[in-house]
């Protein structure tokens, strides 16, 4: 009976320590910077530092202050050439691929806007095992335990 109890405690705690940990996503600020981005775990601290980066080139950046963040991969083209890129955290209520650029950017063609919620989800999301596989893979484990101690 006790067996069972620890297994199961051990199993929920293992998939609850997934979501207590803060979202970590890549960041950079120049296309360069974009080649080999750095990783940071978000914070409001981090999402305000996009938001600069954002009112750099956009009008109506808003300040925000939460504790749900996204990821965002931006970027912009002009003559078949990356001009601008930024990939860093923020915060959902900004809403970075709906703001409008600047009139002196107004010709930057925008090539990607995504913003997901999946640690380093903001630079190759098809290459990434998603967060829901080790959810699968800790209940199954989970499963197996329980079904040979029973």
């Amino acid at each position: 009976m006790y067996t069972k109890s620890i297994v199961a405690s051990v199993l929920i705690a293992c998939i609850c320590v997934q979501f207590a940990e803060s979202l970590v996503c890549y960041t950079c600020t120049t296309p360069n910077d974009c080649k080999k981005p750095s990783k940071t775990t978000c914070s409001n601290a981090a999402a305000n530092e996009t938001s600069l980066h954002l009112g750099i080139y956009h009008q109506g950046v808003r300040n925000a202050t939460s504790t749900r963040f996204d990821c965002l991969a931006l970027q912009y083209t002009w003559n078949n050439q990356v001009i601008h890129q930024l990939h860093g955290c923020v915060h959902p209520a900004v809403g970075p691929c709906t703001l409008s650029l600047k009139p002196a950017y107004g010709h930057y063609n925008k090539t990607k806007c995504l913003t997901c919620s999946g640690d380093k989800c903001n630079k190759s999301p098809a290459g990434k095992v998603s967060s829901s596989i080790y959810t699968i893979l800790a209940s199954v484990v989970g499963l197996l335990l329980v079904k040979t101690l029973a």
